[in-house]
């Protein structure tokens, strides 16, 4: 006997989700799923990820043995600008109570921002 699935609040078909990949400045779809309802967003952008970014700040106390050993603090209403960044500009659909419900905008705010990634760098010098 196949278990049947349970529908989210706001899920849409594979239709819809292919159709909004087909846009060429999707850079892919992701479902945040909170409470029983989802949220349909895009990847961010260069230009989101810079404006999430600027939401950020962190505040770093020095070590005196070196520089990766200090440590770095950043608040939690600063994680949730970051995703609020990321939700407010990249919505494609999903559950419109996520919008209106604070605690569920809460949520998708904090899992949000872990779409803005990047890659670690170094530099050398020449």
């Amino acid at each position: 006997m196949a278990e049947e699935k349970t529908k989210l609040i706001g899920e849409v078909d594979q239709a819809q989700i292919d159709k909004w990949k087909a846009d060429p400045k999707c850079l892919g779809v992701v479902g945040i799923i909170v409470g029983g309802h989802i949220a349909y967003v895009k990847r961010p952008d260069r230009n989101v990820v810079s404006y999430a970014l600027s939401q950020m700040s962190f505040s770093m106390t020095p070590s005196n043995d070196s520089l990766e050993q200090a440590k770095i603090e950043m608040s939690l209403g600063k994680m949730y600008k970051q995703g609020e960044a990321v939700l407010v500009h990249c919505w494609l659909g999903g559950s419109e109570e996520i919008r209106s419900n604070n605690k569920l905008w809460t949520g998708a705010c904090m899992k949000a921002g872990e779409l803005v990634e990047y890659e670690e760098a170094e530099l050398k010098n020449f």
